[in-house]
């Protein structure tokens, strides 16, 4: 596998349709997703803006089309694991830890690696990626404002989730299962 660089943060679905419009993609609409894969994904989630010019230009569908692809050949699984987190509060200096549920789409290949991965992105915001993917501040419950709840990573294509809902649409959408 390689390096997790570019994770794109996934919010709640964004109801209003102008905002909608401008949730990301710099120099491509909507990133580069077309119209059709737009409105299969608006009920599921939207994308968080992430501020670098590598998250635009077509790398998401990239990353879902490599997904969809996998699926259909069965190289792709899902499931769910308990995950012990740690958020450190840099303003009050205090640490909050804790257990969730944490729901993983990815190669079955790259199972193991990637519940390490999550593992450690779950007690550190400033990983070595290109941009803070907030999970340890999600799973404390600080990024309700921004409602933070799946990632979609691009370089190895996986996704996965803090908000159960959301992965069952996820999954729903690419296996047909409910």
């Amino acid at each position: 596998m390689k390096t997790s660089n570019l994770i794109q943060r996934l919010k709640t679905p964004i109801n209003n349709k102008l905002l909608n419009a401008f949730s990301f993609g710099g120099g491509l609409v909507n990133g580069g997703l077309g119209k059709e894969a737009m409105e299969c994904l608006k009920n599921i989630f939207s994308f968080d803006y992430m501020g670098s010019a590598e998250f635009e230009w077509g790398a998401v569908p990239e990353a879902l089309q490599c997904i969809a692809k996998g699926i259909h050949s069965e190289e792709y699984t899902h499931f769910n694991f308990e995950c012990i987190w740690k958020y450190k509060d840099w303003k009050d200096k205090i640490t909050i830890k804790g257990n969730r549920t944490i729901y993983v789409i990815c190669k079955l290949e790259d199972k193991e690696e990637i519940v390490n991965r999550i593992k450690l992105f779950s007690k550190n915001s400033f990983n070595d990626t290109k941009e803070m993917i907030h999970l340890d501040m999600a799973l404390a419950d600080k990024m309700h404002i921004n409602n933070l709840s799946g990632w979609l990573e691009l370089d190895n294509g996986y996704m996965f989730f803090i908000c159960e809902e959301m992965y069952n649409k996820t999954v729903q959408l690419f296996w047909g299962e409910k």
